[in-house]
């Protein structure tokens, strides 16, 4: 994997998620020996199904991001340095940056947690939040830098392999799986618009209006179309280098 370097993420005030935090030594043990970064990355095998999706501005904008490098950085357990792209209006635009896992919860037993195969799950699930630095490294769109917040609820399996917890009860994570949530700024000093975007479209529930319509055969309102979810079921990997024929 290539190295690089990229903003740092500022300490950031975790999100507020309900059970017991776990020591410092207890934490930083778990973060050494279990890439969480695995669970934000893409994998080329998954095509346009783990892209993350949500919304820029205050019109629900679409705004879809691709880590496709995280790595762990072997100084300091749970900071990751990432590079990737993000869309917004149609333009795409590569970035690097770095994510800090800065605090772990272990998730009240009480909580309920559905497992990736739809079964309830009474294994302990944790939530770890931490903060994020991602610098766009073209003046193309939108330019500028996102900051904000991470939170993501897993598991671990018996051989410490961690797994995304898409439907709990969390409301760090707004209701399962990873949340990134937070600002865009063009610079220094200018203003900032709010962003947030998690893995599928479930973010969107929560912060469009009627954003799905329907009962049996739910589908995206149209009203959204002119902010780009007209497309969202296309199969378009917009973020792979496209390579261009040679004579």
């Amino acid at each position: 994997m290539p190295s690089f370097s990229g903003p740092t993420a500022s300490p950031a005030a975790p999100l507020a998620a309900p059970g017991a935090v776990l020591t410092n030594a207890t934490r930083t043990a778990l973060l050494a020996r279990t890439n969480l970064g695995k669970l934000w990355q893409h994998q080329p095998q998954a095509g346009t199904e783990d892209v993350l999706n949500g919304c820029f501005g205050y019109d629900g904008r679409r705004l879809e991001f691709v880590f496709t490098t995280v790595q762990a950085d072997g100084k300091s357990p749970g900071r990751y340095l990432v590079a990737g792209k993000f869309r917004c209006y149609g333009d795409v635009t590569p970035f690097r940056g770095s994510v800090e896992l800065q605090q772990v919860q272990r998730l009240p037993a009480g909580m309920k947690v559905i497992a990736p195969d739809y079964e309830e799950s009474a294994a302990p699930t944790y939530c770890a939040t931490g903060g994020f630095a991602l610098q766009a490294t073209s003046r193309h769109g939108l330019g500028g830098q996102f900051t904000g917040r991470i939170a993501l609820d897993f598991q671990l399996t018996p051989s410490r392999r961690a797994v995304l917890m898409t439907n709990t009860a969390n409301p760090a994570t707004r209701n399962g799986g990873l949340l990134f949530e937070g600002s865009w700024a063009d610079g220094p000093g200018s203003e900032t618009t709010p962003v947030v975007w998690k893995q599928g479209i479930a973010v969107t529930h929560e912060v469009l209006t009627r954003f799905e319509i329907g009962e049996r055969d739910s589908h995206i309102n149209p009203k959204y179309a002119r902010v780009g979810w007209n497309n969202f079921w296309k199969n378009d990997e917009w973020w792979v280098e496209r390579q261009i024929a040679q004579r």
